[in-house]
C-alpha cells in the first residue's frame, strides 16, 4: 500500500476535479454518451421521424391520420401495421416510447454489441407479428371470439421493434440480471396481454419469445450451470423480484383502463374511458324491470360516468403500488397486507362471475369460464407466493402502529356504512326507485368495490340529487383514500427497532469494539443503552432468550458492568440473557458470576506486523499468489460505494450465485451478506482479472479503539463460479500484505490484527466429543453442547463450516476461543432453537426435515 493511499474505512477524503464538479458532471455526461451512442442516434431517428410525420401533415393544415395505423386481422394491411412500428399517436405516446427504446437499447446493445442488437431487434419483430397473430387468431378460435377479434383495430409499438434484443441480451448477460430482466419482463408482457387483449400484445409476446431463442442462439451456452430454484434465492433478491411483480400487477387496471380495444380476459376496467354516454331513458326504463335488452351495458356506462365511482377504481391502483412498494423494501406488513388484498380479490372475482347476472345470463361460459379463473388466479398464485416466501420480509411495523391502523380502517369503513345506510333510509325520495332496507344492504358491497367489479351488474336505483350523489359515491372515495394514507404510511412508519437507539449504536462502535462488534450494526439487532449512554449490547429475541450479537461495546471500562445491567434489563422483560461470541475476559467474569459457558468457536487471528509467506507451511498460500499473477488478476482494495456499477453488479451477482447453489437458505445472525457490506465503513477487497472480471469478493469489518481502527475481520468471502482454486487464499494474503504494508509506512497507525473470525459452531469437532465446563451442570451443558455441535453436523455439508475452519488454518494463525455464557439451564432447548432461528431465520419445516433425512453421524474416532 502507497503513502498516499488511504484505507477504506478510516478517513473521507475528498476529491477534487480540474475545472470543479460541473465540468466533472459534464465529462461524464459526454463519457456515457459516446459509449451509448448507437442508443441515442436510434432513439434520435425515433423522434425525427414522428416530429416530422406530424410536421407534413401540420403544413397542410391537416390532422395526422392515426386511424391510418390501426388495421385490423379481418382486413389486414401489413403496410400499416409495420408503420405503426415507428409512428405514433401523439406527444405522450412518443416521450414513453422514446425513453423506453432509449433504455432497453442502453441495456442490450453494451451486451450483444450493435449488429447484433440490430439483428435480434429486425428478426425478432418480423417474426414476432406472424407468430403473435397467429396466436391471437388461434386462442380466439378457441374461446368463440374470432368474430370480434376480426373486427378489433389494432396496432403495434416501437417497443416492440427493441423488446426482442432485450431478452436477447440476457443470453450475455450473468444469470442474476438474466433472471430479473426476464422475470419482470414477461410479468409486464403477459399483464398487458391480459388487461389490453389487442392482438399487437399477443406479437410484443412472440418476439419476446424469439428473441430469447436468438439470444441463445448467439450467446451460445450460459456462463454459469442453471440452478437456479425460484425457493433458494436470498432474501433481498426475492424481495426485489416479488416487489416488481407486485408493481406490474398494480399497473395492470390502468393499461386496462386505457385499452384501445379492451379485448383481453381482464378488462373489466375498459368501459372507465369508453367513448360512449349512456342513455338515460333506457336506464331508467331497466331499473322499473321495463327492459332487459341492453340493461347491462346501461349500467355500466352509467357507473363510469360517476366521478366518485371513478376515483374509487384508481384508488385501490394506489393501494396496490403502496404494497408493492412495501414488498421490495422487505416490509413484513406490506408483505401480509398484499397476502389478504390479493386473496380477497381473489374471493371477491369468484363470487362475481359465480353470482352475478351477466348478458348471456350465465357467467359460465367457455369464456367467461376462462375470465374467471385468469382474474382469480393471477391475484391468488401472487398471493400463495408471497405467503411462502413470507420469512424473506422480516422488516416489521411497529405493533403500537398497526393496531392503530387497523382501527382506524375498521371506524372508517363502519363510519362511511353507517352513513349510506341512514341516508338511503331517511331520504330515500332522494333515489329512484325509492330503495328500501333490503335494497340500500344488497348495494352496499357495491358502494366500496371498484367499478371494474361492477360493470356486468344491474344497479337497483339511481341518486337524483346532488346530495345523494355525494354520498353514494363519497363513502368509498373516503375508505379507499384512507387505505391509500394508511397504506403509505405503513411505509414511513418506524419499523421495530428503536432508531434513535440505533444511531446511537452505529457511533458507539467507532468509540470501542471487539473483533466482531461490527456486527452489531447489523439489520435484526435491538440495542439496550447503558445508563450513561456510552456503551450498548446488541441483541434479538427469540423464543424467550435475548441472545446478544457478541459482547458490550463502546467505552471499554463500562463493558463488565454492562454484562450486569443487560441481565437485569432482561429479567425485568421475563427473557433468559444469552451471551453469544464472547471472549475470554468476558467469559472469565460471567463464570465467576455463576454463569455456564460452551466454546462455540475458535478465532483466528494474524499478525499483518509478523506476516511473511517463507517456509514449507506457507506452500500453499504462495502458490495462489504466484496463480494469480499468472492468470492476470490483481486486487482492488475499495468500499462498495467507491466501487463501480459494474463491479456492484457483480458482487450482488456472486453473492446470489452462491446463494443458489445452497439446498439451505442464506445464513444471517453473525454471517453478513451484501447488503451488510454495502456499509462505507466496510472496507472490500476484489480480485480482479484483465478483463474486469471480479473472480473473487471479501469484506473486512473495523474494529475501533478510541476512533482509531485496530483491526479488520474477514465477514463476506465468495468467489464467482468457475474462478481458479486459491483466489480465496490470495486475497487473504493480499490483505495481510496490505496492513503490513500500511503498518510500515504509518507505525501511528499500525493494525493490530486481521482476524479471519471464527466459523459458527465449530468449537466441537463431534457431538461425541462434547463435556461439561464445570461439575454442577453436567446434564444440561452436555446437553446443549450435543445440540449445537449435531446442528453444526447437519449444516455441514450445506455450508462447510469445518471445511471453512481447514481453510483458515493454512494462514498459520493464532486461534483465541469464542464461547457462549447463559445462566439458566432450565433454558437449554429454547437456547438451542434460539440460535438456529438467528442463524437460520427463513429455514422452512420442509428444509429442515430434508436436512435431517440426509444427515448421518460421523463414526468416533478409535
Amino acid at each position: 500500500m502507497s503513502a498516499t493511499q488511504s484505507t477504506p474505512g478510516r478517513d473521507k477524503s475528498s476529491r477534487t476535479a480540474t475545472g470543479g464538479v460541473g465540468a466533472q458532471l459534464l465529462a461524464d455526461l459526454r463519457r456515457w454518451a459516446h459509449e451509448q451512442r448507437f442508443a441515442l442516434w436510434v432513439t434520435f431517428g425515433l423522434v425525427v421521424v414522428n416530429l416530422c410525420w406530424w410536421l407534413w401533415y401540420a403544413v397542410q393544415h391537416k390532422a395526422a391520420p392515426y386511424q391510418a395505423l390501426a388495421t385490423t386481422l379481418g382486413a389486414f394491411d401489413l403496410g400499416r401495421l409495420l408503420s405503426s412500428l415507428v409512428l405514433t399517436h401523439n406527444l405522450f405516446q412518443l416521450v414513453v416510447e422514446a425513453v423506453l427504446v432509449l433504455v432497453v437499447l442502453c441495456m442490450a446493445e453494451p451486451l450483444m454489441g450493435a449488429w447484433r442488437t440490430v439483428i435480434a431487434s429486425v428478426a425478432s419483430a418480423v417474426l414476432g407479428v406472424f407468430l403473435g397473430l397467429l396466436l391471437c387468431m388461434g386462442l380466439s378460435s378457441l374461446l368463440g371470439d374470432v368474430q370480434l377479434i376480426y373486427h378489433i383495430g389494432f396496432t403495434l409499438s416501437p417497443v416492440m421493434l427493441v423488446i426482442g434484443a432485450l431478452m436477447a441480451s440476457t443470453a450475455f448477460a450473468y444469470q442474476l440480471w438474466r433472471r430479473r430482466v426476464r422475470i419482470v419482463g414477461y410479468a409486464a408482457i403477459l399483464v398487458v396481454l391480459l388487461y389490453g387483449g389487442n392482438p399487437g400484445d399477443y406479437c410484443m409476446l412472440a418476439a419476446a419469445l424469439i428473441g430469447q431463442l436468438l439470444g441463445r442462439l448467439m450467446a451460445g451456452a450460459p456462463r454459469e450451470r442453471e440452478r437456479w430454484h425460484w425457493q433458494r434465492s436470498s432474501s433481498r433478491e426475492v424481495r426485489r423480484i416479488m416487489g416488481a411483480i407486485g408493481m406490474v400487477l398494480a399497473l395492470g387496471p390502468v393499461v386496462a383502463a386505457t385499452s384501445r380495444t379492451a379485448a383481453g380476459p381482464l378488462t373489466s376496467l375498459a368501459w372507465v374511458l369508453s367513448p360512449h354516454s349512456n342513455d338515460s331513458a333506457k336506464l331508467a326504463s331497466c331499473m322499473h324491470g321495463e327492459a332487459t335488452v341492453g340493461c347491462l351495458r346501461e349500467y355500466a356506462l352509467a357507473r363510469v360516468s360517476m366521478p366518485g365511482d371513478v376515483a374509487r377504481s384508481f384508488l385501490p391502483l394506489l393501494v396496490m403500488i403502496a404494497l408493492a412498494w412495501g414488498v421490495y423494501l422487505g416490509r413484513r406488513t406490506a408483505a401480509i397486507a398484499s397476502i389478504v388484498f390479493y386473496a380477497m380479490s381473489a374471493v371477491i372475482t369468484l363470487s362475481y362471475y359465480r353470482f352475478m347476472p351477466t348478458d348471456g345470463g350465465s357467467a359460465w361460459t367457455v369464456h367467461g369460464l376462462l375470465s374467471c379463473l385468469i382474474n382469480a388466479l393471477i391475484p391468488l398464485a401472487y398471493a400463495i407466493v408471497l405467503w411462502v416466501e413470507l420469512s424473506h420480509f422480516q422488516i416489521r411495523t411497529k405493533t403500537r402502529t398497526l393496531r392503530t391502523s387497523l382501527v382506524v380502517m375498521c371506524c372508517t369503513l363502519v363510519a362511511c356504512a353507517a352513513v349510506y345506510l341512514v341516508f338511503g333510509l331517511v331520504r330515500p325520495s332522494d333515489f329512484s326507485p325509492r330503495p328500501g332496507l333490503g335494497t340500500l344492504l344488497a348495494e352496499l358491497p357495491s358502494r366500496f368495490l371498484p367499478v371494474g367489479f361492477l360493470t356486468n351488474t344491474r344497479m337497483a336505483f339511481m341518486p337524483v340529487t346532488a346530495l345523494a350523489s355525494l354520498v353514494s359515491q363519497g363513502v368509498g372515495v373516503v375508505f379507499w383514500a384512507v387505505l391509500v394514507v394508511v397504506s403509505f404510511a405503513w411505509l414511513n412508519a418506524s419499523i421495530d427497532y428503536d432508531k434513535k437507539a440505533h444511531d446511537t449504536a452505529d457511533a458507539l462502535v467507532e468509540q470501542g469494539g471487539e473483533s466482531m462488534s461490527m456486527m452489531a450494526t447489523w439489520e435484526g439487532n435491538e440495542y439496550w443503552l447503558s445508563p450513561t449512554g456510552r456503551s450498548a449490547v446488541a441483541y434479538r429475541v427469540l423464543n424467550r432468550i435475548a441472545l446478544t450479537t457478541t459482547g458490550p461495546f463502546g467505552d471499554p471500562e463500562e463493558w463488565m458492568g454492562d454484562l450486569d445491567e443487560f441481565a437485569r434489563y432482561c429479567g425485568n422483560h421475563s427473557w433468559s440473557p444469552v451471551f453469544y461470541a464472547i471472549h475470554e475476559k468476558q467469559h472469565d467474569y460471567l463464570r465467576q458470576q455463576g454463569w455456564h459457558s460452551i466454546m462455540v468457536g475458535e478465532e483466528m487471528l494474524i499478525d499483518p506486523q509478523a506476516w511473511k509467506t517463507t517456509g514449507k507451511k506457507w506452500q500453499d498460500i504462495r502458490t495462489a499468489i504466484n496463480k494469480a499473477k499468472r492468470e492476470g488478476i490483481t486486487d482492488e482494495f475499495t468500499t462498495y460505494a467507491e466501487a463501480s456499477e459494474d463491479v456492484q453488479r457483480q458482487i450482488e451477482e456472486i453473492s446470489e450465485q452462491w446463494s443458489e447453489g445452497k439446498a439451505l437458505p442464506e445464513m444471517k445472525f453473525t454471517l453478513g451478506g451484501v447488503e451488510e457490506l454495502k456499509d462505507p465503513r466496510v472496507p472490500i477487497l476484489l480480485a480482479i482479472d484483465a478483463d474486469g472480471t471480479v473472480q473473487g469478493v471479501t469484506s473486512w469489518l473495523p474494529t475501533w479503539r478510541d476512533g482509531r481502527i485496530i483491526g479488520y475481520t474477514l465477514d463476506f468471502m465468495r468467489y464467482r463460479e468457475g474462478s481458479y482454486n486459491g483466489i480465496m487464499e490470495f486475497l487473504i494474503a493480499r490483505m495481510a500484505q496490505r496492513m503490513h504494508d500500511w503498518g510500515v509506512e504509518h507505525p501511528d497507525q499500525q493494525v493490530e490484527y486481521v482476524s479471519l473470525s471464527a466459523a459458527p459452531l465449530t468449537g466441537l469437532d463431534s457431538y461425541t466429543d462434547a463435556r461439561s465446563d464445570d461439575d454442577s451442570n453436567i446434564d444440561g451443558t452436555t446437553m446443549l453442547q450435543h445440540a449445537l455441535a449435531l446442528v453444526a453436523d447437519l449444516l455441514e455439508p450445506a455450508y462447510g463450516f469445518k471445511s471453512l475452519y481447514n481453510f483458515k488454518m493454512k494462514f498459520q494463525p493464532s486461534e483465541r476461543p469464542v464461547f457462549i455464557s447463559y445462566p439458566d439451564s432450565a433454558m437449554l432447548a429454547n437456547i438451542g432453537l434460539a440460535i438456529v432461528r438467528a442463524y437460520l431465520p427463513t429455514l422452512t419445516v420442509k428444509q429442515a426435515l430434508g436436512m435431517l433425512k440426509d444427515f448421518k453421524p460421523k463414526k468416533p474416532a478409535k
